[in-house]
């Protein structure tokens, strides 16, 4: 019986949204930050006034043939949209070639943070990165946190 009940959920269709996508589009984004000299480093906590950029990268392995591009929804300490990012190919090749970001490739967005409204106006606290496709209001991935402070 387990195994007939294992078989059935198995074999069902994913639930879908309203628009007919899967909830769950097995997409990912990883937050870094470029550090004064330049390097990529992974950390969570950044000095909004030292810290040039923070640095997304996304990963969405399941998107149909000419599907909608994988984009990042960055949310301030309070919670409103503060920038809808579009990632764009990530890698030396992919970039060099003006590939298109293909399904299971590597996305990567910047948002630059020091000399921007963010120290100016100390929007300090927790930040949140969220994935999602375009044209689509639900994220395909869970969101990441990151902090900056002054």
């Amino acid at each position: 019986m387990t195994v007939l009940l294992l078989a059935l959920v198995l074999g069902a269709p994913a639930e879908t949204q309203r628009d007919g996508w899967p909830r769950v589009a097995d997409c990912s984004v990883r937050v870094l930050a470029v550090d004064p000299q330049g390097r990529l480093v992974s950390t969570r906590t950044v000095s909004g006034s030292l810290t040039p950029a923070m640095v997304f990268r996304g990963r969405a392995a399941r998107v149909p043939e000419g599907g909608p591009p994988l984009v990042f929804d960055v949310l301030d300490p309070s919670g409103q949209r503060y920038r809808v990012l579009l990632g764009r190919a990530y890698g030396r090749r992919a970039v060099a070639h003006g590939e298109p970001a293909a399904p299971g490739r590597t996305v990567e967005a910047r948002m630059a943070v020091a000399a921007t409204s963010i120290a100016w106006t100390s929007m300090y606290g927790r930040w949140r990165v969220e994935p999602r496709f375009e044209g689509h209001d639900s994220p395909c991935g869970r969101a990441q946190a990151f902090t900056i402070q002054p």
